[in-house]
């Protein structure tokens, strides 16, 4: 593509290219800035572009992987600052009610006498003295027990969520 060809298709790409940057950010400067790092882009492989087509579809390419890009740096940036958007807030959230789903599901799954002695040791938080008060159970087999009850409640949990 000679240097008139590419003048004259800038003129045609350029609003599509802007269109693009606006409707991603939602900011005329930063589809100002998409126009212009794609036109850039173009400037410097207008050799290799076909003037038809092809020249529109790479130009429309290009400004979505600009504004992909750019969203990206930008949330590096905010993440590297300490920011805590609230997308991060909810995707926590979201983490935290799954591991907890996985972690009800696991216990649901031990033996009566497992769930029993897991939930009072640490949803009640109640020491192994307690424990053995209430139960009537001496107290290096309750730890015995919770010992057994957590080593295959880790073992459920790394078999559900392995890949």
């Amino acid at each position: 593509m000679t240097e008139k060809e590419f003048e004259h298709i800038i003129h045609v790409l350029r609003p599509k290219v802007y269109s693009i940057g606006k409707a991603f950010f939602n900011d005329c400067d930063m589809a100002d800035d998409v126009a212009q790092e794609v036109l850039m882009r173009l400037w410097g492989m207008r050799d290799r572009i076909d003037a038809g087509l092809g020249a529109e579809a790479l130009a429309v390419r290009m400004a979505k992987n600009v504004c992909v890009s750019e969203w990206r740096r930008q949330n590096t940036r905010k993440t590297a600052a300490g920011y805590s958007g609230t997308y991060t807030a909810q995707q926590t959230t979201l983490e935290e009610n799954d591991n907890r789903r996985i972690l009800e599901q696991a216990i649901g799954r031990l033996t009566k006498t497992e769930q029993r002695l897991y939930r009072m040791r640490h949803e009640m938080s109640m020491d192994i003295a307690e424990i053995s008060a209430v139960t009537g159970t001496s107290p290096r087999s309750i730890s015995a027990m919770l010992s057994t009850a957590r080593r295959k409640l880790l073992d459920m949990i790394r078999k559900q969520v392995e890949f």
